[in-house]
């Protein structure tokens, strides 16, 4: 895997400046606050938007004393685990008695279960050798340290958000309405424990137990009958109604469905920490005047820093004025980064997308966000930045300044508005069930609140219809193509407790009106070897766009290598991969070559195909449609959600003002698809813009269509349609353009007296892929060969130093090896991957060897350290 910046030295620059500041400038590619040239009457003007300024915290806070060290109160390291709960409890608790002071947890590896922080305390790991350790639950575990963590508190408002933001108990460490609290290092919290085989075990579990029935009703974890009632810890640190918080150098292993999450905090500061964990690394929901800086965050298989904004409190809260800056966030196997392998075993997440580690806003969105800033960033091994605004909310005043991608696992930059409308809505009974039925919602009824003061009042403020979604799909040539869609002749369903009872557009209440998603400034950022299926994605709704969003001084490489033919079959081309990722057994997984059903769903998953009924004769036959793409403005919103785009550097769909500025879109490997795709998109201003195309293919396709419905109305029958278009557009005439019309529905919708033909493959109207999916070639491009874990290896002068490099190659196919940079005597066999080397007298030192694995389509490399001790 290229790296041209080392991973390790990064790290370690990260952790040597723990103690604030501006991490040593290691990875500034400009400065931190660009000043914008002043524009002539031809250029765009910059806007300016408001820049985070965070907790405000410039210089950390020591440990203060009095010191309560946890062996005074009866701790024992490697010793029982309610003894040590016991103990640091108490020590918590001698400190708020004495109006403050430090916990101390000393040089060990004590096993514990819950601990409650509480205000004006100090938890300090006092050494790198300080280990606090998530004790095994006796609840649903047959070999246990005999004891369980707090169960999940009782929310009121549980159902409106994804279980994990409606709990904060069941966790190692938690605090709920304290104030002026820190947790710091240099020590290490352990969410895992390796067994007798060598094998990492995650003792905080990366899910959630099962929701309540009732939101008044407690969990009965003591009720060994009830699956859902299990005390599994599930959260390393969690914090809900917080003041004033540092977190600073201390290192999370292993943390559990969320390493850190705190909701409802005002004044957070980290700094200096490490999380390398199997799900979210950092989860920041519902807060304000946050600062993470000088930190790394690693995490495959999730999102590395996530703002959230949900209404786990019951209240809005709108996460607000949070600087991130000079920080990693990077998707190596979990454990590996603080083991300094940056192991890459595992080729993509539990969503099958590739790895996840990317910082985020969204997806719980019912608060609202505004002015974040992320400066000084390295993205690594992940996916890109992601704004999501889906639930009713604002996003607004966003800036992304001075960014290094590497390895982009998805779109560069991903900005979206759907129409979930996961907010509070109140119901016409008074039932405290959290899916209450017979009630004003048939979809999601997790939304609806009881008719009860305690609840509030949010009456609906616009109703969506309801859609079946019974109707099989079946498309000929594939292995695994089986799908449903919205049934066509009776797409919809009536609610017999909305204010309209008979009108199919008043199935489901919504509290709250359209997300919004505006003013949005990323500049100064460079993209390598991103995946060839994701854009960058920027899509609206219909007559709900996506505003003034300004990208400038950007440049993108991809790696190139589809065709249009895959935008156009959203073919399911899987393959199962095995893999032994780091500290863990062998495992399989599969992995998507072209469209990801975990995220493409019913009609995103149709062919982009339109009926032609004068083809063939006048027998009808369907003609490719590749930019006749469905809304989907309910799905989750993910960029793999549209399947394959036919862009392979931007489509934007329903935006107001967007200037790219100073951008180039390149690609390694020659693809067939535009550089860029606007879809109802006006004010669009390209500044000096720049792309790599295949010969024959424009730079630009500008789309007008004239079957647009409003929006969550798409599939309702003989609904009036209206046209969409590209307007204001300003590029340079050389660059290549073309027009395209669509004058059909999306694939999927369901024919009507407006529009009679098909628009889906059935037994009538069959469809097959040209070529079988069981000899259809899988493009190269999108999964890349992956190196043995090769670790930095020290040995003395004058005795030998061996390894071997090898790699595995998704596709198949000859691999070919090198070597670059070899110390003087030492040999590198391309045919074994043996590398061997006896370091003479005098060779003391620092060493790098660049390795390179070439399947025929693409060189990867990997460097790897060696150190040389006299």
């Amino acid at each position: 895997m290229k790296r041209s910046l080392s991973f390790a030295i990064f790290l370690g620059c990260f952790v040597a400046a723990c103690g604030g500041g501006g991490g040593g400038g290691h990875h500034v590619v400009g400065p931190v606050e660009p000043i914008p040239p002043t524009p002539t009457p031809d250029e765009p003007v910059v806007p300016q938007i408001p820049l985070a300024t965070g907790s405000g915290v410039k210089v950390l806070p020591e440990p203060k004393a009095p010191f309560f060290l946890i062996t005074s109160y009866g701790a024992v390291s490697q010793g029982p685990a309610l003894t040590n709960q016991a103990a640091i409890n108490a020590a918590v608790d001698a400190a708020a008695a004495a109006g403050g002071g430090t916990v101390i947890v000393p040089s060990g590896d004590f096993k514990s279960y819950t601990i409650r922080l509480k205000s004006n305390v100090t938890l300090h790991l006092a050494s790198k050798d300080s280990i606090l350790r998530a004790a095994v639950p006796k609840t649903g575990a047959a070999e246990n340290d005999g004891g369980n963590y707090d169960a999940p508190e009782v929310n009121l408002f549980v159902g409106l958000q994804d279980q994990g933001h409606s709990h904060w108990a069941n966790s190692l460490i938690y605090g709920v309405d304290i104030e002026n609290v820190m947790i710091s290092g240099p020590g290490l919290i352990d969410g895992s424990y390796v067994n007798a085989s060598g094998y990492t075990v995650n003792v905080l579990s990366g899910n959630d137990p099962g929701e309540v029935t009732d939101r008044t009703k407690p969990y009965d974890i003591d009720n060994a009958t009830d699956a859902n009632k299990l005390r599994n810890g599930n959260k390393a640190i969690a914090l809900k109604n917080v003041k004033n918080v540092v977190m600073r150098d201390f290192s999370i292993l292993n943390g559990g469905h969320f390493a850190i999450i705190g909701t409802g905090v005002i004044g957070w500061t980290m700094d200096g920490i490490i999380v390398d964990t199997n799900r979210d690394a950092l989860d920041v929901d519902a807060s304000q005047d946050v600062t993470i800086r000088n930190s790394v965050f690693n995490s495959l298989t999730d999102d590395a820093i996530v703002l959230k904004a949900s209404f786990g409190l019951g209240r809005y809260l709108a996460t607000q004025n949070v600087l991130i800056e000079d920080t990693t966030v990077s998707g190596y196997d979990a454990g590996s980064v603080l083991a300094g392998v940056y192991s890459t075993q595992k080729l993509v997440a539990t969503d099958a997308c590739g790895p996840t580690a990317r910082i985020k806003l969204g997806t719980e969105g019912t608060t609202g966000f505004n002015t974040v800033t992320i400066r000084n960033v390295l993205f690594d091994r992940s996916r890109g930045f992601a704004l999501e605004s889906v639930d009713g909310a604002v996003l607004k005043d966003i800036v992304m300044d001075n960014v290094r991608m590497k390895n982009v696992s998805s779109s560069p930059i991903f900005i979206r508005i759907g129409d979930r409308g996961r907010a509070p809505v109140t119901g016409i009974s008074s039932s405290t069930a959290v899916s209450p039925s017979n009630n004003v919602r048939l979809d999601d009824t997790g939304w609806i609140l009881p008719n009860l003061p305690e609840y509030g009042s949010y009456p609906p403020v616009r109703y969506i219809p309801s859609y079946t979604t019974n109707q099989s799909v079946a498309i000929g040539g594939a292995n695994s193509a089986n799908f449903s869609i919205v049934n066509p002749t009776n797409p919809t369903r009536l609610n017999a407790n909305s204010i309209n009872p008979t009108d199919l557009l008043f199935a489901n209440a919504v509290g709250v009106g359209f997300a919004q998603a505006s003013d949005i400034k990323i500049t100064n950022v460079t993209i390598e070897n991103a995946d060839p299926r994701y854009p960058i994605l920027l899509a609206g709704l219909v007559d709900h766009p996506i505003e003034n969003v300004y990208i400038a001084n950007v440049s993108v490489q991809y790696r190139g290598g589809l065709k249009m033919e895959h935008a156009i079959e959203q073919r399911q081309l899987n393959q199962s991969w095995a893999y032994s990722s780091y500290g863990a057994a062998a495992a399989t997984q599969n992995i998507p070559w072209l469209s990801n059903t975990f995220f493409a769903k019913k009609e995103a998953l149709l062919p982009r195909v339109s009926w032609n009924p004068s083809a063939n004769g006048g027998l009808g036959a369907w003609e490719n449609d590749p930019y006749n793409i469905p809304e989907m403005p309910r799905e989750y919103p993910e960029p793999s959600l549209f399947g394959v785009l036919p862009a392979y550097g931007l489509y934007a769909r329903h935006v107001n003002g967007l200037t790219i500025r100073d951008v180039k879109f390149s690609f390694m490997v020659e693809d067939e698809r535009p550089a860029v795709v606007l879809d109802d998109v006006d004010g669009a201003n390209f500044d000096n813009f720049a792309a790599d195309i295949k010969s024959g293919v424009p730079v630009f396709v500008t789309v007008t269509n004239s079957k647009k419905r409003e929006v969550d109305r798409e599939y309702v029958k003989d609904l009036p349609y209206k046209t969409t278009t590209v307007n204001n557009l300003t590029v340079k005439p050389e660059l290549p353009q073309q027009s395209v019309t669509v004058d059909r529905p999306a694939p999927g919708t369901p024919p009507d007296s407006l529009y009679t033909y098909p628009t889906a493959p059935d037994t009538t109207y069959p469809y097959s892929y040209a070529v079988a999916s069981a000899t259809y070639p899988k493009p190269l491009t999108v999964y890349r060969p992956s190196f043995n874990d090769i670790t930095g290896t020290t040995a003395r002068e004058n005795y030998l130093m061996l390894f071997t490099v090898s790699a595995k190659a998704p596709g198949g196919g000859t691999l070919t090896y090198s070597a670059e940079s070899l110390p003087q005597g030492a040999s590198f066999d391309p045919g074994s991957g043996m590398f061997m080397w006896t370091p003479a007298a005098g060779q003391a030192g620092k060493y790098t060897v660049k390795f390179t694995v070439n399947d025929g389509v693409l060189p990867e490399s990997k460097e790897v350290p060696l150190t040389v001790t006299p």
